[in-house]
Formats: C-alpha cells, structure tokens, sequence
C-alpha cells in the first residue's frame, strides 16, 4: 500500500501552511490528493512530488499559478514527459525516505527516553 500523508506532515515537509496548499489545489487542477471517508486530505508521494515542483516554480522561478500550470502540462506531454517522469519518480523516493527517516528518529528518541 502506497504511503499516505496527513496536510499536517505535508506543511512540515514543504515549509507551506494549509491555506497555501487549499488555493493551489483550487488554482491547479492538476493537483488533486485523494479524500478520506471523512474529507480530510490525503497526500501520497506522487502529490507531494508534485507539491516540490509547484513550489519550486512559485518561489524560485517566480512563475504565477497560470505559468506554472502552463509548465507543468509542457513537462507531462511531449519530449519532456519522459525526463520529467524519472524526476518526478526520484523526488516521490526521497520524500518516501524523509519520512522513513523521521519514523525511525522518533523510535530512536523514544527508545533512548526508556533507557
């Protein structure tokens, strides 16, 4: 099974509050996280790698929503889509491993608290 994330994780990870992820969701249609049974978020690898790219055009490159939607749609068709394919794939892995990375520090911290 396919790695979920809480939004609360997923502000952490990207440094972005709730209300920055809700408007690019609205804004860009092709970011769309699956729902819970009770409407909550729910974030896999392939968003938060498309989240990293986002706020990599926002912030970095100064694009706009349109610009960045633009861009975004250039990358998945064409020449490009298969490049952009691979780092999408290595972006979702490192993210995958951050959060393993995490799981097993708080273990280690807790394991430590009760020696």
């Amino acid at each position: 099974m396919a790695a979920v994330y809480k939004t609360s994780e997923v502000e952490q990870l990207l440094g972005l509050g709730e209300h920055v992820l809700r408007y690019w969701e609205k804004e860009l249609p092709i970011l769309s996280p699956n729902r819970s049974l009770f409407g909550r978020r729910e974030w896999t690898d392939a968003d938060i790698s498309l989240l990293l790219r986002i706020r990599h055009l926002v912030r970095k490159r100064g694009l706009g929503l349109k610009e960045t939607m633009d861009v975004l749609i250039m990358e998945r068709s064409g020449q490009r889509a298969e490049t952009s394919a691979v780092l999408a794939e290595a972006r979702a892995s490192l993210v995958g491993l951050y959060f393993e990375l995490k799981a097993l520090r708080k273990g280690l911290e807790q394991h430590g608290k009760r020696a």
